[in-house]
């Protein structure tokens, strides 16, 4: 290192940088005869590539336990699926309440699959949730449309009509299903007047359209039954009349007395998708926003007495080099708050507890050092040849540790779900980091601050 002053520099640059992101929105006001001057630092969002790419930093994510809301873990029902499939039914009952989760407009959602013994579940993390009982009807509904027409021997009797909406057993499966729909809207009808209620217009993809021409065309003038997850009555029954005979050619729409919200929460489940097994709730948990803060408030406060005295217990032990590592343990925390905001990070309590850990971790990587510095004195080396050589012979057992670490970190993150997943997520991110605030940022400051000792090591 030819010129640690230079290199001093720019770690300090780094610092700033990190601060500025780490920053929540701070406004500056200061108005006077002299000065008037109304701006903010901290809490930046960023739109690059034309938009393409969003860089938040207003902000650390904060997860289900922090900012609050409802966890909902859901069993998968395997018992009409070939096991050879089961993984990937799984995943694609996953990617459809993903995309039900994000219709609802829910930040920063947590979906999960995980495999316990013979029961297959998805996890589900609904941070900022109000509304629970609304969400979990709409991520564990089935949401299959089947189309029935009257079995032939029953016959069609404009008198029944009632009759045949409260029986099930009087209806036969078409060839057609939720699974030809491209999308579903809701409308409403603007040629019945005011109070109309609202309808549900269906989007068929092409060979779903033909196949419901085909339908149509072999019962004009009888009705067609709507179900919803096999439910005991049809959500609409609407007659097909002979304008039909030629085929479907728009979007038709099904009425049933919805509510706008019953409607719209059926609509967002066509248009998402089917799930393709049934699940259910097998457990529900729902966190306060007020607990969460009461929890983060507890963990700052237990951080900072912690981090105060690893950083007394430095300066006690190693004197001016114990100051040299608590100058390197605040740039270290810097920067790792500041990559939990650029990745971004979702922070939770394990996570906070994570991060912790790590700044535990880069500490020990300078007491590691420092002590094979006294040794190296101990036996007799000047402070110069010591100070290289307590850094190149305590380098194999950093590495060694942190990789350990580092393993750890990847089986819990790849293994583990939820929680355990953003514990092993901040660890890793903060012994990353702190290998490199041990080994380069102590060298660089020990280099400026014992510069005729040093020598440049």
């Amino acid at each position: 290192m030819r010129n640690p002053k230079f290199t001093l520099g720019l770690i300090f640059g780094l610092a700033i940088v990190s601060l500025l992101i780490d920053l929540p929105k701070v406004p500056i006001t200061i108005k006077n005869k002299f000065i008037n001057v109304d701006t903010r630092v901290g809490g930046y969002f960023f739109n690059l590539f034309d938009g393409r790419v969003r860089l938040d930093l207003s902000e650390i994510k904060k997860g289900l336990d922090i900012k609050g809301g409802v966890k909902v873990v859901l069993k998968a029902d395997m018992s009409k699926i070939e096991e050879k499939d089961r993984d990937s039914a799984l995943e694609s009952a996953k990617a459809v309440i993903s995309r039900r989760v994000d219709l609802l407009g829910v930040s920063e959602p947590v979906i999960q699959t995980s495999k316990v013994g013979s029961d297959y579940r998805i996890i589900v993390e609904l941070s900022g949730v109000s509304d629970v009982s609304e969400a979990l009807s709409q991520i564990g509904q089935t949401a299959q449309l089947t189309f029935k027409k009257l079995k032939e021997d029953v016959g069609y009797d404009p008198n029944k009509f009632n009759e045949y909406f409260v029986s099930k057993d009087v209806w036969e499966d078409t060839s057609v299903t939720g699974g030809d729909l491209k999308g579903a809207d809701v409308v409403f009808d603007q040629n019945s007047g005011t109070g109309a209620g609202p309808q549900i217009r269906l989007k068929f993809t092409n060979e779903g359209r033909d196949k419901f021409s085909e339908v149509a065309k072999a019962n004009i003038n009888k009705p067609i039954a709507i179900f919803l997850d096999e439910g005991s009555t049809p959500i609409s029954m609407p007659l097909v009349n002979s304008d039909l005979a030629g085929g479907l050619t728009s979007d038709p729409v099904i009425t049933g007395n919805f509510t706008v919200e019953e409607a719209n929460r059926l609509s967002i489940s066509l248009r998402a998708g089917a799930l393709p097994v049934p699940v259910e709730v097998i457990e529900q948990r729902t966190v306060g926003a007020t607990l969460g803060q009461e929890s983060v408030r507890r963990s700052i406060i237990a951080g900072v007495v912690g981090i105060l005295i690893v950083a007394l217990f430095m300066v006690v032990s190693y004197g001016k080099l114990g100051f040299i590592a608590d100058l390197a343990l605040v740039i270290y925390t810097l920067l790792v708050i500041s990559v939990f905001k650029i990745v971004p990070v979702v922070m939770t309590l394990p996570g906070i507890a994570g991060f912790i850990l790590s700044i535990g971790m880069a500490v020990d990587a300078n007491i590691l050092i420092f002590e094979r510095i006294r040794e190296e004195i101990e036996w007799g080396k000047p402070f110069n040849l010591a100070l290289k050589l307590g850094f190149e012979r305590a380098w194999p057992s950093i590495k060694d540790s942190n990789f350990a670490s580092f393993l750890t970190s990847a089986v819990l993150f790849h293994f583990g779900t939820g929680m355990v997943r953003g514990f092993a997520l901040t660890l890793a991110i903060g012994v990353a980091v702190s290998m490199f605030t041990a080994v380069f940022i102590t060298r660089t400051l020990i280099n400026v601050f014992y510069e005729e000792k040093a020598r440049h090591i």
